[in-house]
């Protein structure tokens, strides 16, 4: 904590009191959660006030009168977090010392993973309460201190932190609660975790009927609107993971950044294979909430290659970066051979990517490229447009994605393929198709006679070979074929 702190006070330097503060304040989301903070600061209660999720903007309020409000709660979440952490690591036999230097390299051992720590993100506070849940469920696994209440009131947290991260509440509960028990202790046990759960919900539901009323929020539509894609999971975790560069120029995927995620899944794996009793039910509990977690995170249609680290959407996998670290260094001291032959599958499976290719006529297309309006990158990439084909209207950004690709703008589909023939409405007309509030920017209007045709259609062709992610990095040399 000392050297998270120094850290921290390191990075934002004098701009603790400074008028101009840090600099985070500018930024949208950022801007979001100062505006609630100080709207609750001072009791005001008007829906206009509040964007996200109110738990963690609530935590900023008492100091939302200082530049850096919420550097007290991300201090005391790294706290939380980290000692979750530690309590877990004791279970495979690490001891506190490594466990805070490994606690150290998964959270400040890269600029850009630190980046996620130090400004303001729900996530920081996600990732606090998942790994205190994580630690009260390995005591439960254990058998050496059951605290469902606690439990209970740990992940009804999560959920309302980040209602996505519901899923993860559900897979440690059911662990936690149902596995290692007699009948008649589970369901005492699951009658606490309930109270302790209505002990966090019904102060939060007070507060959000207060502002709300009986209706979703707009940030709940909008998160609704933009929904999850699971049909094309392998595209997107191709683009995410391996090698985005075929569809998204010059992005760069987690692998590349991150190659340790995959140690660390190794870790997870042979962790379920090797252990046994508790240990065993702990890592696979673990590895479900992984792998649950970052299915349904790969699925977000709104998480891009693009927004991955120009826009630092990669902060919602923070919580298990700390993971993947703990594993991988357990891959290493097992010394267990048959981590080697995990180590060897993970690393082919990565060796697949899908690219892109010319689409056959008549053929639906992934992506479609239409000659660029003279408009800045953002403005084409945040402009309300929308593509009319065979099937109905798709509207940017929400059911798909565009970008300035040299002299083209590349539409590319998240929800559904484009099939027959496709006009691209860089300006849609109005009453054509209906946005959410928060959906791209209302404001910009792309130059042009609308409606245009694509001068080039993509289909999906799937290649295998070396590793994009890995050194050094031989992709980047060949032709990207939308960058074409």
């Amino acid at each position: 904590m000392a050297v998270f702190t120094a850290y921290t006070i390191f990075k934002i330097n004098l701009k603790f009191f400074a008028p101009e503060g840090p600099w985070w304040r500018g930024w949208h989301d950022q801007k979001q959660y100062l505006m609630s903070a100080r709207a609750l600061l001072h009791f005001d209660l008007n829906p206009d006030q509040h964007w996200y999720p109110l738990l963690y903007p609530l935590a900023g309020a008492p100091f939302a009168w200082a530049p850096t409000p919420f550097v007290p709660i991300n201090l005391l979440c790294y706290a939380a977090a980290f000692w979750g952490f530690l309590r877990i690591a004791a279970r495979f036999g690490v001891g506190n010392y490594a466990s805070g230097l490994l606690f150290l390299a998964a959270t400040i051992g890269d600029l850009r993973i630190s980046k996620f720590w130090l400004e303001p993100w729900t996530t920081t506070m996600s990732a606090a309460f998942i790994w205190l849940a994580f630690a009260e469920a390995a005591d439960m696994l254990f058998g050496t201190r059951r605290r469902p209440a606690l439990l209970g009131l740990l992940l009804m947290a999560i959920a309302l932190v980040r209602p996505a991260d519901i899923v993860v509440s559900a897979v440690i509960g059911g662990f936690a609660l149902w596995r290692p028990v007699l009948m008649e202790r589970r369901w005492a046990d699951l009658a606490k975790a309930i109270g302790g759960a209505a002990a966090a919900f019904f102060p939060y539901a007070a507060l959000y009927l207060a502002i709300y009323g009986w209706r979703l929020t707009d940030y709940t539509i909008l998160s609704g609107d933009y929904g999850f894609a699971f049909s094309d999971l392998g595209w997107k975790a191709s683009i995410l993971l391996v090698d985005p560069a075929p569809w998204f120029p010059g992005e760069t995927g987690l692998l590349r950044v991150l190659p340790w995620l995959l140690t660390g899944a190794a870790g997870l794996i042979l962790g379920v294979w090797r252990l046994h009793g508790p240990a065993r039910w702990l890592t696979l509990c673990m590895a479900l909430v992984a792998l649950l977690y970052t299915v349904m995170m790969l699925a977000y249609v709104d998480l891009v290659p693009t927004g991955m680290w120009r826009f630092f959407n990669a902060h919602y996998f923070k919580w298990l970066f700390p993971m993947a670290v703990l594993f991988s260094w357990l891959l290493v001291t097992w010394r267990d051979t048959r981590g080697l032959t995990v180590v060897a599958l993970l690393v082919l499976l990565a060796c697949f990517r899908i690219v892109p290719r010319p689409a056959e006529p008549g053929e639906p297309a992934k992506a479609l490229a239409f000659a660029a309006p003279v408009a800045p990158w953002q403005d084409i990439y945040f402009a309300r447009s929308a593509v009319q084909d065979a099937k109905g209207v798709q509207r940017s950004p929400a059911d798909y994605h565009q970008l300035l690709v040299g002299e083209k703008v590349v539409a590319i589909a998240f929800k559904r393929e484009f099939e027959g023939d496709a006009l691209w409405y860089g300006v849609a007309p109005a009453g054509f198709a209906a946005w959410p509030k928060g959906s791209g920017k209302p404001d910009v209007v792309l130059p042009g006679h609308w409606p245009l045709r694509p001068v080039a259609r993509y289909a999906t062709r799937l290649s295998f070979g070396y590793p994009c992610w890995a050194p050094p990095f031989p992709c980047d040399a060949g032709p990207q074929t939308l960058a074409e």
